[in-house]
């Protein structure tokens, strides 16, 4: 008899705001609890910290204070040489005493406890991505050409401005996370399609396109983000297992560095 596992995330968008997320996640076996990893690391700002939370059963209500664990010892190791130690606040949420601004172009290692179990993961922090040149394609889509680092994925999304320095719209998701293998180069990026009424001449002069810089890990779980899922989420990929960047026993989740790029005009 199919099974199905009620995996309940709390993930900060790399586009937008901080939700809380449900997921329905058929595995095909039944229920098992894993420890959620969950952090965003964008280069110049303040660390927001890590969220260590567990999954809860299907029949289960999700409630942040089932979900949350308050035990873990944790802490980064920032560029290898700096320890930074991480403290419960609550919701889940472990994040340093002290304001850390994020450097760019600097590895970030992520080391958790929780009652004698280890996890670990590890990250590149982009610098701004640098956007040769910028495209409307026929109002439908923007591409940008972006420099090409090492170690790096990028990908890019549409905003309609609305005046006043205000957001009209802009996209959901990334139309594609692109990469290369050969340095120095460039690749393209392009944005989801844009939406009618939007995709008119009329709103052309109000079309901006932002690019993002991802630690090359960010690949390999957008391309894999909706396998096994029966819906749509910003955390999870249909048909083999979702690729995560946190190693450990029953673990998943994403500690991912990442950088926003400025709003250029095409």
């Amino acid at each position: 008899m199919r099974k199905i596992i009620y995996i309940q995330l709390l993930f900060t968008s790399l586009l937008f705001t901080a939700c809380e997320t449900s997921t329905d996640v058929d595995s095909g076996v039944p229920y098992k609890e894993y420890t959620v990893i969950n952090a965003q690391l964008s280069a110049y700002k303040v660390f927001n910290g890590v969220y260590i939370t567990h999954t809860l059963p299907l029949d289960v209500s999700y409630d942040i204070k089932k979900a949350e664990i308050t035990n873990a010892i944790a802490y980064i190791l920032e560029a290898g040489t700096r320890v930074i130690p991480l403290h419960y606040f609550s919701d889940g949420l472990y994040k340093p005493i002290k304001t850390v601004a994020i450097l760019p172009e600097t590895q970030y290692e992520l080391f958790v406890s929780i009652n004698n179990k280890t996890i670990y993961s590890k990250t590149l922090v982009p610098d701004v991505p640098n956007v040769v040149n910028v495209t409307n394609v026929q109002n439908n889509y923007l591409s940008a050409r972006v420099t090409a680092k090492s170690g790096e994925a990028y990908g890019a999304a549409w905003i309609v401005s609305g005046g006043g320095g205000q957001t009209a719209e802009k996209a959901d998701d990334f139309f594609s996370v692109e990469t290369s293998d050969h340095y120095p180069s460039d690749v393209l990026v392009r944005t989801q399609n844009i939406p009618p009424p939007y995709n008119t001449s009329t709103y052309s002069d109000r079309f901006f396109i932002q690019v993002y810089a991802f630690d090359k890990a960010y690949k390999d779980y957008f391309l894999t983000k909706t396998n096994s899922n029966q819906i749509d989420n910003t955390f999870t990929s249909g048909g083999g297992p979702v690729v995560w960047n946190v190693y450990g026993e029953d673990v998943i989740g994403l500690f991912i560095g990442m950088t926003e790029g400025t709003l250029t005009h095409p």
